[in-house]
């Protein structure tokens, strides 16, 4: 990869969001907007339950999608316009995944402090913020997916909502995980909020087992880096 490449486009496409900073603001209120209303909600008891749990990690998967649906789909004429004059492919995910990184931990950042500072998680922040930036990254990178294969901006935030849906049908709040059997087991496998809400779970034990909370971690890092895989070839094979 060309990692210059990649700077230069990085740093453009910073100038870019800060320069439209109504879009930006609106993006950077979504994370203290969510954990307000979980501290409306969870604020009335005394301790976290496992329903706050999931509701976290939901809403960093969210934020990541919304973040990044619309940041390829809507410069679709530049990006094919520029790889006619080799454009790397791999420098410009990489530009984006390195911007929108920066967003994932500033709001990463205020949500989880603002959720520690009220409510009970029985979780370490640092805990809290590892876990709760690997579910907006895993996010980010479906996000550029979906803006990768889409054509228009109104689609792509279309489609968002048919992934996280899913997300709350195939959990454990719906039934209990011994009950998935046949496809809807595998479905249940490939939900990066399963695997962030048992995390959580785990860290919030008196005592927990550190390296069995961070093994349910990486396959939600896995499901983002296969979703950035696949946006490669597809961007690849786009033509002006």
């Amino acid at each position: 990869m060309n990692w210059y490449q990649g700077q230069v486009l990085a740093d453009r496409y910073l100038d870019t969001m800060l320069s439209d900073w109504k879009s930006t603001a609106l993006l950077l209120m979504q994370a203290p907007l969510l954990a307000g209303l979980a501290v409306l909600v969870w604020g009335n008891i005394e301790r976290a339950n496992n329903v706050l749990y999931f509701v976290m990690v939901l809403s960093m998967v969210w934020i990541g999608c919304m973040n990044a649906c619309r940041e390829i789909v809507k410069e679709r004429a530049l990006f094919l316009r520029e790889r006619m004059f080799n454009l790397e492919v791999g420098a410009y995910l990489y530009s984006k995944l390195r911007v929108l990184g920066l967003l994932n931990v500033v709001q990463v950042v205020t949500y989880s402090a603002i959720v520690s500072k009220y409510l009970d998680t029985r979780i370490a922040i640092g805990w809290l913020f590892f876990n709760l930036l690997a579910a907006a990254v895993c996010g980010t990178c479906i996000g550029l997916l979906i803006s990768a294969l889409v054509k228009r901006s109104d689609r792509a935030v279309g489609l968002v909502p048919l992934l996280i849906i899913p997300q709350i049908i195939f959990s454990e709040l719906s039934i209990s995980k011994d009950s998935f059997s046949g496809i809807s087991e595998y479905i249940f496998y490939l939900m990066p909020s399963r695997w962030g809400y048992e995390s959580l779970v785990e860290f919030a034990q008196t005592s927990p087992e550190y390296q069995v909370a961070f093994g349910k971690i990486m396959p939600m890092l896995l499901i983002g880096a296969a979703a950035i895989a696949i946006s490669f070839p597809i961007l690849k094979a786009q033509k002006y």
